[in-house]
């Protein structure tokens, strides 16, 4: 005769039960040490204003050109010297000097005195011309100028009233004839 049934195969069978507590004591320590590493970076967004090509015949004004364009500022970073062009004529700033900035020697300019030329400009022009606001200024660089030095030349501008910033990367050459044309020299 067969035996009869055990009590076994009627049982109901439990599935263990979790335990979340180590986790969630895990998660409360991790997330705040996470927030306290984590570093929050702010971006700015500098806005330029397309500016017009550079070509040989640069230094003379065009009629189309609204009265602003024809008082526009030129800021000219060379790898030697930094000038300011206005409609009263193209003169150096500063010359390039070494800098050490973050353990690199590096060029850089004067930008204290490019802050004073920038102030005397404005009270040139708003004296010479009140009635014509003029907030637009154009750099032009060579390709190797430092875009650290670039963006340092855009706040002096901002602070004396020139916060529409153009850049513009030219040869060499074409910014040696810009000089030239607006000191009233020849061309080479």
């Amino acid at each position: 005769m067969a035996k009869a049934a055990t009590g076994r195969s009627h049982r109901i069978r439990h599935a263990p039960e979790l335990d979340l507590l180590p986790v969630m004591n895990l998660f409360c320590v991790i997330i705040p040490f996470l927030l306290l590493s984590a570093s929050f970076l702010e971006i700015a967004i500098i806005e330029m204003s397309p500016t017009e090509g550079i070509s040989a015949g640069a230094g003379t004004t065009s009629l189309a050109q609204s009265e602003e364009q024809q008082l526009q500022p030129k800021i000219i970073l060379t790898n030697e010297e930094m000038f300011l062009g206005t409609v009263f004529g193209t003169r150096s700033i500063s010359r390039v000097f070494l800098e050490d900035r973050d353990g690199e020697m590096v060029n850089s300019y004067d930008y204290e005195a490019l802050s004073d030329a920038l102030g005397d400009f404005r009270g040139e022009l708003d004296t010479a011309f009140p009635t014509i606001p003029v907030h637009k200024i154009t750099i032009l660089t060579v390709d190797d100028v430092r875009y650290d030095n670039i963006v340092m030349t855009i706040d002096v501008c901002a602070i004396h009233g020139f916060d529409q910033p153009g850049l513009q990367v030219a040869a060499y050459s074409v910014l040696q004839r810009q000089i030239l044309a607006g000191a009233g020299g020849v061309s080479p």
